[in-house]
């Protein structure tokens, strides 16, 4: 059995869960990122860190979310098992077209809350996707709009691979509310 949090699967391949007692089904809703950028040590091509913020839908105003998983493809070669990969929401605003390993930065390779994490993993291969379950930083995002700077994605471990986003790799974040 792959290693991945079992409501992220259930979350992008069924779209609606039931979640209350009643049988009541889960408003789902997909958001597509509305900005991101990969960032590369200048030193070090394998140390790089993806970088992805999404808009929060207008209807989610005012609510909390029950559920928030973001997922991505990665093509993943580790030295040895799996790939882990870390999230943090990011605390300094960026672009993606001026973003780099040392702008807009205080630290080199972003500015993170550490207070904070998600961890993904994945086997290592060609296309493969990662789940974060990123539902408190979904949360904030929703109390504190002006607070919404994304989720900077750290490697943890010797990561030979790439994240490469495209159009056919565009990350996105599944919604349960």
């Amino acid at each position: 059995m792959k290693k991945r949090p079992l409501m992220c699967l259930l979350a992008a391949a069924v779209g609606s869960l039931c979640l209350a007692a009643g049988g009541a089904a889960a408003r789902t809703l997909l958001a597509e990122a509305a900005e991101m950028a990969v960032i590369t040590h200048p030193q070090n091509s394998d140390e790089a860190r993806l970088l992805v913020r999404f808009d929060m839908p207008r209807v989610l105003e005012g609510s909390a979310l029950d559920f928030a998983c973001v997922s991505f493809r990665a093509d993943c070669e580790a030295e040895e098992g799996a790939v882990w990969f870390q999230a943090f929401a990011v605390s300094t605003e960026w672009s993606d077209e001026t973003v780099g390993w040392s702008m807009p930065w205080e630290n080199p390779g972003g500015d993170w809350d550490s207070a904070l994490s998600a961890l993904g993993t994945s086997e290592t291969g060609t296309g493969k996707t990662v789940y974060l379950d990123v539902t408190d930083f979904a949360n904030g995002w929703l109390k504190q709009p002006s607070g919404n700077f994304g989720i900077i994605v750290k490697v943890s471990g010797p990561f030979l691979g790439n994240f490469s986003p495209d159009e056919l790799r565009t990350p996105t974040m599944t919604i349960l509310y």
